[in-house]
């Protein structure tokens, strides 16, 4: 059955619509003569299929070799052309677009011997919206027309009018809702920009772990809606409660300020693959059965502002491209920065031990542990509102106790403690401060005054006035920022902490040791909320993907490499290992003979002694026959055979041939013909 071109009026407006989409690209990309030729070259295909009403079949066979081999002078051409700065190349776009146009024309073409009516119009569709990546001023109707004229060549037939007229609706809708849009973004993109760099600070920053700390900062870890966001993945099953990022000297007008003075310059004691390791202590780090020393990594997937964090009483650290690091009495280390903002690093940590054995070498020298004299620091200015502080909590007479007492500073923190929770109210704000508000020179405006008057606010403010406290009574205190109560899940191999889980506490050197001191009152549950299942476990494939990243990215595979080395070695060279190779291999040879025996004597019980007997006869019968001249042809049957040779013995026997190969055909041709007549007897 011959098929012919149906030619219509949709047919035309498929050819324009070509033709449109041709002369659109090329003049927007200043190529006009190139779109130019592929709308001539559609109008000539268009004419011959409308005109000479060829079949199908007689059409040029679509050919994938011209289809492909395009893409080689187009990537050459690509390759040629000028980068730009700053922006999208425009034959980014335009390249692709005369490849479509190709294709359109291949298939075209060939359509019904091997092109497709369907790829013609999408590569057509898609080459016109090309064309409309910076048309020229004016040429935006053309685009539209093309538009029209593909909607009209590829809609169905039989279609309603109203159907095409709602089509425009929509489209036009569409498009104004989008020019709308677009204007409004125009107009308003100034104020839309500050909001959004507002939101990314706060998304991609640790609040409250500045330099330089505020009273107040903590609160947005609460406030945004970023607070179960993950910020630190400890890679520990047994985390400490808190982890330490920075202890502040100086209190100024609601501003917290780091240490002046450093206690000690850590350098790299050697590297672990690409990671620098720093030690309190000289070979502190290096586990043995006498340092009992634990390695834990830490992930941080916001600015850490170039703090290491870590538990109290941490023995080294490990980090990479970093050359030194500055350590504070205390245990607050800084110097990440070259680390990245989002970096990460190692903390080490003693191992606990019972009491029965011997004092290890796994602690911080004394000299780290040793108060300084901003451990005691108390402005002036503040000297009135901590006093009054005193004398309401009732302290001055436990500080002033016996000082041969070995309860007397201890007996000061449950105090304090007392009182924060019979008088204080957990809050995640102060009525009457704003943050950044210091006060200027008003100590009744400061924020820690404003505080202690309301009797509510949050862990900074607790922290703060604690650490004042303990100074004035001279007892050595610091005021921490970090991390507590991490949030640990059953089978999940590190712990997290989230925005919410960062907090203030006060270091107290208590009876000649440092001790960590939180006074601020249990947190109410509207603001401890537990996160959800689903958060729970995608953090946990976040969490186990971000660690299988760092194996590959930071080198350490090799070390996993080598371990497998080391023991494939040992392997290969154990004879173990070949005494079970051994025992394997004769499992499956036994296993072989087992199986085959048992074929072997299912075969044979299937068989029975009456038909080996008469195959052994046919068997000798047909090797007396073919002596005699006489072979049974490939499909032949038995009585066939008997048959023909029962003819040719009678020749043989007309003719007086050899009397004795005559008898033995003929006893052959009796068990034939014995076979024959007892084949079917049981």
């Amino acid at each position: 059955m011959m098929v012919r071109e149906k030619v219509d009026i949709r047919y035309a407006f498929k050819v324009l619509f070509l033709c449109v989409a041709s002369v659109n690209l090329g003049n927007t990309f200043d190529f006009l003569w190139l779109g130019i030729l592929f709308a001539v070259y559609f109008i000539v295909i268009g004419v011959l299929n409308a005109t000479r009403r060829r079949e199908f079949a007689k059409r040029p066979r679509y050919n994938k070799i011209l289809a492909y081999g395009a893409i080689v002078p187009l990537a050459l051409f690509w390759v040629m052309t000028p980068s730009v700065e700053n922006g999208v190349s425009p034959y980014l776009i335009f390249l692709p677009g005369i490849y479509l146009l190709y294709l359109a024309a291949l298939q075209e073409r060939s359509r019904g011997n091997g092109g497709f009516e369907a790829f013609v119009a999408f590569d057509g569709v898609a080459a016109l919206l090309m064309g409309m990546y910076m048309v020229p001023r004016g040429w935006a109707p053309v685009g539209l027309v093309g538009f029209l004229l593909a909607l009209c060549a590829y809609s169905r037939r039989g279609t309603a009018p109203y159907k095409y007229v709602l089509f425009l609706l929509v489209i036009a809708g569409l498009g104004g809702i989008s020019y709308g849009g677009w204007l409004h973004w125009k107009n308003q993109r100034y104020r839309y920009g500050a909001k959004m760099a507002e939101e990314y600070y706060q998304r991609n920053r640790m609040m409250g772990f500045d330099p330089v700390a505020a009273l107040g900062s903590f609160g947005s870890n609460y406030n945004s809606r970023y607070n179960s966001q993950v910020v630190l993945r400890v890679w520990d099953k047994n985390p400490s409660r808190y982890l330490k990022a920075a202890s502040y000297e100086k209190y100024v007008a609601g501003i917290w300020k780091l240490p002046t003075s450093f206690a000690k310059r850590l350098y790299p004691a050697y590297y672990q693959v690409d990671y620098a390791v720093f030690e309190t202590v000289d070979s502190l780090t290096k586990t043995d059965s006498l340092r009992e020393v634990e390695q834990v990594w830490v992930q941080s997937t916001l600015d850490n502002f170039g703090f290491a964090f870590a538990p109290y009483g941490a023995v080294g650290y490990a980090a990479k491209d970093v050359d030194s690091l500055t350590y504070y009495a205390g245990g607050m280390v800084q110097g990440l920065n070259g680390n990245g903002k989002r970096s990460d690093w190692h903390y080490f940590k003693c191992r606990p031990v019972s009491e029965e054995k011997a004092p290890r070498a796994c602690s911080l020298p004394d000299t780290l542990l040793m108060p300084s004299a901003g451990d005691l620091m108390v402005g002036k200015r503040y000297w009135p509102l901590i006093d009054t502080v005193i004398a309401a909590m009732g302290l001055r007479d436990s500080a002033l106790a016996d000082s041969a007492g070995e309860s007397s500073d201890s007996e000061v923190l449950q105090k304090i403690l007392a009182y924060y929770l019979a008088n204080f109210t957990y809050s995640l704000t102060v009525p009457g401060i704003s943050r950044w508000e210091g006060g200027g020179g008003n100590v009744e405006k400061d924020p820690l005054s404003i505080f202690w008057r309301e009797k509510q606010g949050f862990c900074e403010y607790y922290a703060t006035l604690a650490t004042l406290v303990l100074r004035r009574l001279n007892i050595p205190a610091r005021y921490v920022t970090g991390f507590a109560n991490p949030e640990v899940a059953e089978g999940r191999p590190y712990s997290i902490f989230r925005r919410k889980h960062s907090h203030a506490w006060v270091e107290a050197l208590v009876d000649g040791r440092w001790v960590i001191f939180d006074p601020t009152p249990p947190i109410l549950p509207q603001f401890a909320q537990s996160p959800s299942w689903w958060s729970v476990k995608w953090e946990g494939v976040r969490g186990r993907f971000a660690r299988v990243m760092h194996a590959l990215k930071e080198g350490e595979w090799r070390r996993v490499v080598d371990n497998w080395q080391n023991q494939s070695t040992a392997l290969l060279e154990s004879p173990i290992l070949y005494a079970v190779l051994a025992i394997l291999v004769a499992g499956f040879a036994g296993r072989k003979i087992y199986i085959a025996y048992k074929l072997s004597s299912k075969n044979r019980a299937y068989v029975s002694a009456r038909s080996l007997e008469w195959t052994s006869k046919l068997n000798r019968a047909e090797r007396d026959l073919a002596r005699a001249g006489f072979r049974r042809e490939p499909g032949e049957t038995v009585g066939k055979f008997a048959a023909r040779v029962r003819i040719a013995l009678s020749h043989l026997a007309e003719d007086q041939t050899s009397l004795k190969k005559m008898q033995k055909a003929r006893q052959a041709l009796g068990i034939l013909d014995d076979y024959e007549a007892n084949r079917w007897v049981k």
